[in-house]
This record gives C-alpha cells, sequence and structure tokens, in this order.
C-alpha cells in the first residue's frame, strides 16, 4: 500500500509517499519511504501508480519547479530505482491547482482533480491519454455527468478501466464529502450513485481504492473531532456496489530463448473480437518483467515483441468464463532468424471449415505488420489438423487452411514470392490425440520463418 503521510498535524508540515507491506499473518508492516529520490524536505503528496508498479505520478506544491500552486509530477522504475521525477507538462498542468491523480492499469488513462477555469464548480474531475509517443493530450473536463457546481475530488478508476469512484460534496447525500461511483457504458459515463451508509456518514470520506476482484476496498475518513487527523479503513465491499467486472493479471518475464538474459519489450492486450487495442505496457528494461490486467467480458489476445525478435501470442478467452486467478506466464522471444517459428493461437475456423473468422482479423494483421517491418523475411505458413478424418481430406483441409491465411496476407499488399503455404493434415501432431483439448491444440497454423 502507498499512501501519503504528514509528520505533524499543521497544513505545511512536510508530507512524504510511505510504502508498507502486508506480512503473511494478514498486519501491516511499518511504513517506509518510497525512494530517496522522490520524497524532499517539501511536499510529496496524492499519488497513483499503474498497475505493474512501474510508473507513478503525484503531487507536489512546493519545492519542485511548476505551473501552479500545486502540479502532478512522474517517476518510473527501471529495475529497482525509481527515476528523478518530472512535471508532466502544461498539458496537464495549470496555473490553477492540479492534484489527486489516478492511472488506468495500464497508466494510459490519468483522471485527476484541478480547480482552474472552465469547469462545472469549485474542483472537476479532468482526464488526459497517453499518446504512442510518450506525451499526453491536453486535459479534458469529464463534464456534467460526474462533476457539479460544487467539489469533486480523490477519482479511482478501479483497474476494469469501467469503474469510477469518486468524492464529491455536490450530490444529494449524507453530510460532508460522500463516496460515489460511476460505470462507463457505450464510452458514456452513467448517472453517479451514492456508495452509501455505513461507509459514507455525516463526516467525510474520500479517497477509496477498490481491490481487483472488486471484494475490498480502502479509503480515507477524517476524525472532525481531530484537527488534520485521518485513518485508513478497509472494508469489504457490499456485493451491490462491487464493479460490474471484475479484473486479475497475467505476469512473469520476458528473456531471450537462447540467453535467458531479460528483455525490454512491448505487451500489447487486443480485444479480438472488436480488433481493438485494449492496453500496452513495457516489460522492464533491466528485468524483463511485464504484468497485465485482463478483465472479464472479452476475448483477448496478447501480443509481446522486441526489435529483433520473432513475437509471441497467447490467447485469453474471458468472454463467458470468470477471469482466474493471477496467470504467471514467462515468456521467451526468438531472434527473427531461419527456423524460428511460433502457433498462430489466434486464427480461428468454424469446425470442418476453412473460411477465417472474424476474429482472426487482429492476429493476422500482426503477421502483416511483422513482415512489413522485416522486408527480407520470408515465411512458411503451415496448416495442421488432428487425426479424425481420413488421412487424405485432413491433408486438404490443413492445405486450404494455410492458404486462407497466405491469401489474406497477399490481399494485404505482401509479395506472394515471400509466403509459402502447406498443409500437413495430421502428420505433425505436437501433442497425443488422446483428449479433446490436446486435439484442439493440435488443430493449429503455425508460422515459419525460412532460409
Amino acid at each position: 500500500m502507498i499512501f501519503t503521510r504528514r509528520k505533524g498535524a499543521g497544513q505545511n508540515d512536510d508530507e512524504d509517499l510511505v510504502i508498507s507491506t502486508r506480512k503473511a499473518n494478514g498486519d501491516w508492516g511499518t511504513p517506509v519511504s518510497i525512494s530517496a529520490n522522490i520524497n524532499t524536505e517539501d511536499n510529496e503528496g496524492t499519488s497513483t501508480i499503474s498497475a505493474d508498479g512501474r510508473q507513478l505520478i503525484f503531487t507536489s506544491c512546493l519545492g519542485r519547479k511548476g505551473f501552479g500552486s500545486c502540479d502532478l509530477f512522474q517517476s518510473k522504475k527501471i529495475g529497482d530505482e525509481w527515476t528523478v521525477p518530472v512535471n508532466m507538462g502544461a498539458q496537464i498542468n495549470s496555473a490553477a491547482w492540479e492534484s489527486q491523480p489516478s492511472l488506468s492499469s495500464d497508466g494510459r488513462i490519468l483522471y485527476f482533480v484541478s480547480d482552474r477555469r472552465g469547469g462545472q464548480g469549485g474542483r472537476d474531475l479532468y482526464l488526459s491519454y497517453q499518446m504512442d509517443d510518450g506525451k499526453w493530450t491536453k486535459a479534458e473536463n469529464m463534464g456534467a455527468i460526474v462533476n457539479t457546481g460544487f467539489d469533486e475530488f480523490s477519482p479511482f478508476i478501479h483497474s476494469n478501466g469501467r469503474t469510477l469512484y469518486f468524492a464529491s460534496d455536490g450530490r444529494p447525500g449524507f453530510g460532508g464529502y460522500d463516496i460515489y461511483k460511476t460505470e462507463k457504458q457505450n464510452a458514456q459515463w452513467t448517472e453517479p450513485v451514492n456508495f452509501g451508509y455505513p461507509i459514507n456518514d455525516h463526516e467525510d470520506q474520500f479517497s477509496l481504492f477498490v481491490t481487483a476482484d472488486g471484494e475490498r476496498g480502502y479509503y480515507s475518513h477524517e476524525e472532525a473531532r481531530k484537527l488534520n487527523a485521518t485513518k485508513i479503513f478497509e472494508i469489504t465491499v457490499p456485493e451491490e456496489l462491487r464493479p460490474k467486472v471484475i479484473s486479475n493479471v497475467v505476469k512473469g518475464i520476458v528473456r531471450d530463448k537462447k540467453t535467458k538474459k531479460p528483455l525490454k519489450s512491448k505487451v500489447e492486450l487486443f480485444d479480438i473480437q472488436k480488433n481493438e487495442l485494449v492496453s500496452r505496457v513495457n516489460s522492464d528494461s533491466i528485468n524483463g518483467s511485464y504484468l497485465m490486467v485482463l478483465t472479464q467480458g472479452s476475448d483477448y489476445a496478447l501480443y509481446i515483441s522486441a526489435e529483433g525478435y520473432l513475437f509471441r501470442n497467447l490467447n485469453f478467452n474471458y468472454e463467458n468464463e470468470a477471469v482466474p486467478k493471477p496467470v504467471v506466464i514467462d515468456v521467451d522471444l526468438e531472434k527473427a532468424d531461419a527456423g524460428a517459428s511460433i502457433v498462430l493461437n489466434n486464427i480461428f475456423f468454424e469446425y470442418d471449415k476453412y473460411e477465417l473468422q472474424e476474429k482472426s482479423i487482429t492476429e493476422l494483421d500482426r503477421v502483416v505488420q511483422f513482415l512489413t517491418d522485416n522486408p527480407k523475411i520470408r515465411v512458411e505458413i503451415s496448416g495442421h489438423t488432428d487425426n479424425k478424418g481420413s488421412d487424405a481430406y485432413n491433408l486438404q483441409l490443413s492445405q486450404k487452411r494455410a492458404q486462407a491465411v497466405a491469401d489474406y496476407l497477399i490481399k494485404k499488399g505482401l509479395d506472394v514470392k515471400r509466403l509459402k503455404q502447406i498443409g500437413f493434415g495430421s502428420t505433425k501432431p505436437i501433442t497425443p490425440n488422446d483428449t479433446d483439448e490436446n486435439r484442439q491444440r493440435n488443430r493449429r497454423i503455425e508460422f515459419k520463418i525460412q532460409d
């Protein structure tokens, strides 16, 4: 747990970011400074961290060069060290007050609070998007569905990217600041709902954090009887107020297949039903670790790629299934040399047919991109079946499936001379054909770099 600790009762006393780790018996350990590169003798306030623990954004009001009274600063973790923080710039900060950031799980959408001019009220919620070049878009007000003529603050975007919690004193409630919840549906936020009693009462509640499974929450509670006295509470989130969809993670280490040396790589998650990029992170450049959030309700393709290597692909179908406990998968990338091969796990056909399903487009376009980026590479596309049916029929079906993939690549502009397609039928199983699951693994399309 990362939180802000003030070293005295006065508003101007030093604030630092501290970290506490939960022990095996459930108790929390003594808080310690998050990093000497981040904490100073001046003020470091409310913070947010990406799901992989590698991107931190926090508030600083004194001691650092900024645009206004309080600005947002960013630090990145490389290996075990945090970088020296940098101001997030004029796209996000202004001459007014910016604070209380909340990052989406992949660190590419930032929610925060500002009292700048042109808003709905005193303090409003704003958001900004990180572009592919690492820069942030100009901050935009979240509008009248979320913001009121009074104050909204302490936003928290759940790891599912669709549920936003925040505090407000501008809506019907129990008194003071109450915690509210809104859901993103069809790119629009729903009317906020009061979190209800006993979490909300006549005093002030804010700064709610809800775990990925939606079961537990942590929030800050102001004690009116004591000046500047705040406690952090842990709660069980009522069933009706939990996120409508929950999340979990896939994590591991990205390595060179031959040397086992950790690699910096790009990790991208696509919703293959919509052919949309859901999130993108990088594995750590020193230890190769990566972490990606998976949210129930979608069929996902996960791609891991690095310059000079053949990409790897994984499939996680959570359309109709609950998201399991964290999945640990270490990924070994092969150099993009002759003989390197992968199974195209996200190419789909109807049973006993060779027409490509629509959700294969994401994977096919990934192959197109790889071959476009590596114009000298020639590849073999091979089709394989299980052992059901006659040898002659399986050979014909596998050949037609390989041809269907090649036809798509050619249609996208790739030179036919760079492609070789071949069907092997059931002659090259990768596992015994003794179970339905194994037979499904044997029904596949492979992608191999040629000499």
